[in-house]
Protein backbone atom coordinates (compact mmCIF):
# COMPACT_ATOMS: atom_id res chain seq x y z
CA UNK A 1 0.00 0.00 0.00
CA UNK A 2 1.46 3.35 -1.02
CA UNK A 3 0.82 6.18 1.35
CA UNK A 4 0.34 9.64 -0.12
CA UNK A 5 1.52 12.79 1.63
CA UNK A 6 -0.56 15.87 1.00
CA UNK A 7 0.00 19.39 2.27
CA UNK A 8 -3.32 21.16 2.33
CA UNK A 9 -1.74 24.50 1.42
CA UNK A 10 1.42 26.53 1.72
CA UNK A 11 -0.14 28.19 4.77
CA UNK A 12 -0.49 24.80 6.43
CA UNK A 13 3.12 23.92 5.66
CA UNK A 14 4.29 27.11 7.32
CA UNK A 15 1.99 26.81 10.31
CA UNK A 16 4.49 24.88 12.41
CA UNK A 17 7.03 27.68 12.30
CA UNK A 18 4.86 30.74 11.84
CA UNK A 19 2.05 31.95 14.07
CA UNK A 20 -1.15 30.01 13.51
CA UNK A 21 -4.46 29.35 15.15
CA UNK A 22 -4.47 26.28 17.36
CA UNK A 23 -7.33 23.92 16.61
CA UNK A 24 -9.47 23.68 19.73
CA UNK A 25 -10.26 20.25 21.15
CA UNK A 26 -13.98 20.93 20.74
CA UNK A 27 -13.45 21.31 17.00
CA UNK A 28 -11.66 17.96 16.82
CA UNK A 29 -14.65 16.21 18.38
CA UNK A 30 -17.22 18.20 16.45
CA UNK A 31 -15.60 16.75 13.32
CA UNK A 32 -15.50 13.31 14.94
CA UNK A 33 -19.23 13.33 15.71
CA UNK A 34 -20.13 14.41 12.18
CA UNK A 35 -18.85 11.10 10.82
CA UNK A 36 -21.37 8.23 10.90
CA UNK A 37 -20.05 4.69 10.54
CA UNK A 38 -21.38 2.77 7.53
CA UNK A 39 -22.92 5.99 6.16
CA UNK A 40 -20.27 8.69 5.71
CA UNK A 41 -18.30 8.18 2.49
CA UNK A 42 -14.73 9.25 1.78
CA UNK A 43 -15.69 12.53 0.11
CA UNK A 44 -17.90 13.53 3.03
CA UNK A 45 -15.23 12.61 5.56
CA UNK A 46 -12.65 14.78 3.81
CA UNK A 47 -15.08 17.70 3.92
CA UNK A 48 -15.64 17.13 7.62
CA UNK A 49 -12.05 16.76 8.81
CA UNK A 50 -10.22 19.23 6.56
CA UNK A 51 -11.71 22.66 7.10
CA UNK A 52 -8.92 25.14 7.81
CA UNK A 53 -5.60 25.41 5.90
CA UNK A 54 -4.13 27.26 8.90
CA UNK A 55 -4.42 24.20 11.14
CA UNK A 56 -4.99 21.09 9.04
CA UNK A 57 -2.46 18.73 7.54
CA UNK A 58 -3.74 15.73 5.61
CA UNK A 59 -2.24 12.25 5.30
CA UNK A 60 -3.95 9.40 3.48
CA UNK A 61 -3.50 5.88 2.21
CA UNK A 62 -5.82 3.76 0.09
CA UNK A 63 -8.19 3.13 3.00
CA UNK A 64 -7.21 5.47 5.87
CA UNK A 65 -7.21 9.26 6.11
CA UNK A 66 -6.10 11.59 8.90
CA UNK A 67 -6.26 15.31 9.50
CA UNK A 68 -3.76 16.44 12.13
CA UNK A 69 -1.72 19.29 13.49
CA UNK A 70 0.10 20.89 16.40
CA UNK A 71 0.57 24.33 17.91
CA UNK A 72 3.68 26.48 17.60
CA UNK A 73 5.63 24.97 20.48
CA UNK A 74 4.56 21.40 19.69
CA UNK A 75 3.12 20.83 23.16
CA UNK A 76 -0.46 20.57 21.90
CA UNK A 77 -1.35 18.22 19.06
CA UNK A 78 -4.42 16.49 17.67
CA UNK A 79 -5.83 14.29 14.92
CA UNK A 80 -8.99 12.98 13.33
CA UNK A 81 -8.45 9.59 11.67
CA UNK A 82 -10.94 7.49 9.68
CA UNK A 83 -10.66 4.05 8.08
CA UNK A 84 -12.94 2.91 5.26
CA UNK A 85 -14.46 -0.29 3.98
CA UNK A 86 -12.36 -0.84 0.86
CA UNK A 87 -15.33 -2.04 -1.23
CA UNK A 88 -18.05 0.37 -0.11
CA UNK A 89 -15.80 3.37 0.70
CA UNK A 90 -17.84 4.12 3.81
CA UNK A 91 -16.33 4.78 7.23
CA UNK A 92 -15.96 1.72 9.47
CA UNK A 93 -13.62 3.17 12.11
CA UNK A 94 -13.14 6.71 13.39
CA UNK A 95 -10.81 8.24 15.95
CA UNK A 96 -10.39 11.63 17.59
CA UNK A 97 -7.38 12.65 19.69
CA UNK A 98 -6.15 15.71 21.57
CA UNK A 99 -3.16 16.20 23.83
CA UNK A 100 -2.61 19.61 25.33
CA UNK A 101 -1.15 21.46 28.27
CA UNK A 102 -3.30 23.03 30.93
CA UNK A 103 -1.63 26.26 32.04
CA UNK A 104 -3.05 27.84 35.15
CA UNK A 105 -1.74 31.11 36.66
CA UNK A 106 1.68 30.61 38.26
CA UNK A 107 1.47 26.84 37.85
CA UNK A 108 3.53 24.23 36.07
CA UNK A 109 1.86 23.15 32.79
CA UNK A 110 0.07 19.82 33.13
CA UNK A 111 -0.66 17.64 30.13
CA UNK A 112 -3.97 15.96 29.45
CA UNK A 113 -5.03 13.51 26.76
CA UNK A 114 -8.40 12.57 25.31
CA UNK A 115 -9.02 9.79 22.80
CA UNK A 116 -12.36 8.76 21.31
CA UNK A 117 -12.87 5.76 19.03
CA UNK A 118 -15.80 4.07 17.35
CA UNK A 119 -15.25 0.95 15.31
CA UNK A 120 -17.03 -1.96 13.67
CA UNK A 121 -15.78 -5.17 15.27
CA UNK A 122 -15.77 -8.46 13.36
CA UNK A 123 -18.61 -10.77 14.35
CA UNK A 124 -16.15 -13.62 14.90
CA UNK A 125 -14.54 -11.60 17.70
CA UNK A 126 -17.89 -10.71 19.24
CA UNK A 127 -19.27 -14.25 19.05
CA UNK A 128 -16.15 -16.20 19.99
CA UNK A 129 -16.34 -18.36 23.15
CA UNK A 130 -14.92 -16.54 26.18
CA UNK A 131 -14.40 -17.72 29.73
CA UNK A 132 -16.63 -14.91 31.00
CA UNK A 133 -17.90 -11.40 30.22
CA UNK A 134 -14.73 -9.78 31.57
CA UNK A 135 -12.54 -11.83 29.26
CA UNK A 136 -14.70 -10.73 26.31
CA UNK A 137 -14.39 -7.05 27.24
CA UNK A 138 -10.61 -7.30 27.54
CA UNK A 139 -10.22 -9.12 24.24
CA UNK A 140 -12.39 -6.59 22.41
CA UNK A 141 -10.29 -3.75 23.85
CA UNK A 142 -7.16 -5.58 22.72
CA UNK A 143 -8.59 -5.95 19.20
CA UNK A 144 -9.55 -2.26 19.09
CA UNK A 145 -5.96 -1.36 20.00
CA UNK A 146 -4.68 -3.58 17.17
CA UNK A 147 -7.12 -2.04 14.69
CA UNK A 148 -6.02 1.46 15.64
CA UNK A 149 -2.33 0.59 15.39
CA UNK A 150 -2.84 -0.99 11.96
CA UNK A 151 -4.74 2.08 10.74
CA UNK A 152 -2.14 4.46 12.13
CA UNK A 153 0.73 2.43 10.65
CA UNK A 154 -0.58 3.19 7.16
CA UNK A 155 0.08 6.89 7.75
CA UNK A 156 2.49 7.63 10.57
CA UNK A 157 5.75 7.06 8.70
CA UNK A 158 4.91 10.31 6.87
CA UNK A 159 4.77 12.46 10.00
CA UNK A 160 6.63 12.45 13.30
CA UNK A 161 3.78 14.48 14.83
CA UNK A 162 1.10 11.97 13.86
CA UNK A 163 3.39 9.11 14.86
CA UNK A 164 3.98 10.64 18.29
CA UNK A 165 0.25 11.21 18.83
CA UNK A 166 -0.55 7.64 17.79
CA UNK A 167 2.11 6.25 20.11
CA UNK A 168 0.51 8.13 23.01
CA UNK A 169 -2.83 6.46 22.24
CA UNK A 170 -1.25 3.00 22.01
CA UNK A 171 0.58 3.55 25.29
CA UNK A 172 -2.58 4.66 27.08
CA UNK A 173 -4.50 1.58 25.95
CA UNK A 174 -1.51 -0.63 26.77
CA UNK A 175 -1.43 0.80 30.32
CA UNK A 176 -5.13 0.02 30.73
CA UNK A 177 -4.69 -3.50 29.38
CA UNK A 178 -1.76 -4.12 31.72
CA UNK A 179 -3.97 -3.17 34.67
CA UNK A 180 -6.77 -5.40 33.40
CA UNK A 181 -4.40 -8.32 32.86
CA UNK A 182 -3.36 -8.02 36.51
CA UNK A 183 -6.95 -7.69 37.74
CA UNK A 184 -9.42 -8.90 35.06
CA UNK A 185 -12.39 -8.45 37.40
CA UNK A 186 -12.02 -4.67 37.00
CA UNK A 187 -13.23 -5.03 33.39
CA UNK A 188 -16.74 -4.87 34.84
CA UNK A 189 -16.14 -1.11 35.19
CA UNK A 190 -15.51 -0.53 31.47
CA UNK A 191 -19.16 0.12 30.46
CA UNK A 192 -20.05 2.01 33.64
CA UNK A 193 -20.39 5.79 33.73
CA UNK A 194 -17.56 6.04 36.24
CA UNK A 195 -15.37 4.11 33.83
CA UNK A 196 -12.31 2.00 34.48
CA UNK A 197 -9.60 3.76 36.48
CA UNK A 198 -5.96 3.22 35.54
CA UNK A 199 -2.62 5.04 35.59
CA UNK A 200 -1.01 6.36 32.44
CA UNK A 201 2.78 6.08 32.65
CA UNK A 202 3.29 9.64 31.41
CA UNK A 203 0.14 11.49 32.50
CA UNK A 204 -0.99 9.76 35.68
CA UNK A 205 -4.64 9.45 36.71
CA UNK A 206 -6.84 8.18 33.85
CA UNK A 207 -10.30 6.85 33.05
CA UNK A 208 -11.64 4.68 30.24
CA UNK A 209 -15.20 3.82 29.22
CA UNK A 210 -16.10 1.23 26.55
CA UNK A 211 -19.55 0.41 25.21
CA UNK A 212 -20.53 -2.46 22.90
CA UNK A 213 -23.65 -1.79 20.86
CA UNK A 214 -24.29 -4.62 18.41
CA UNK A 215 -21.09 -4.86 16.37
CA UNK A 216 -20.09 -1.26 17.14
CA UNK A 217 -17.59 -0.58 19.92
CA UNK A 218 -17.20 2.91 21.40
CA UNK A 219 -14.18 3.86 23.47
CA UNK A 220 -13.35 7.01 25.43
CA UNK A 221 -10.11 7.68 27.30
CA UNK A 222 -9.13 10.69 29.39
CA UNK A 223 -5.66 10.86 30.94
CA UNK A 224 -4.32 13.51 33.28
CA UNK A 225 -5.55 14.78 36.63
CA UNK A 226 -6.65 18.12 35.16
CA UNK A 227 -9.64 16.36 33.55
CA UNK A 228 -11.11 15.54 36.94
CA UNK A 229 -10.56 18.79 38.85
CA UNK A 230 -13.87 20.45 37.96
CA UNK A 231 -16.05 17.32 37.81
CA UNK A 232 -15.58 13.54 38.03
CA UNK A 233 -15.42 11.50 34.84
CA UNK A 234 -19.01 10.25 35.17
CA UNK A 235 -20.35 13.82 35.08
CA UNK A 236 -18.66 14.83 31.83
CA UNK A 237 -21.36 15.35 29.17
CA UNK A 238 -19.36 13.55 26.47
CA UNK A 239 -19.02 10.51 28.78
CA UNK A 240 -22.73 10.47 29.55
CA UNK A 241 -23.68 10.84 25.88
CA UNK A 242 -21.36 8.21 24.39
Amino acid sequence: MTTKWIFVSVAAVLSLTAGCRTLGKNEVYERYYMIVLRQSNSAQVLDYIVQDPNTDYLSQSESVVASWGQNEDGRTHWFNMVAFDEELSTAVRKYGFTQEDYRGPNTTPRSNLRFDAETVIDSQVLNAPYANANAKQIEILRRLKKQFEDDAAALTHDSSVLKGSSMMVSQAIANALASLDRSPSFAVDLPKLKGFKFDNMALGESRMRMLIEGDIVKLKIKCGKVWFLAAPFEQHPDVIDM
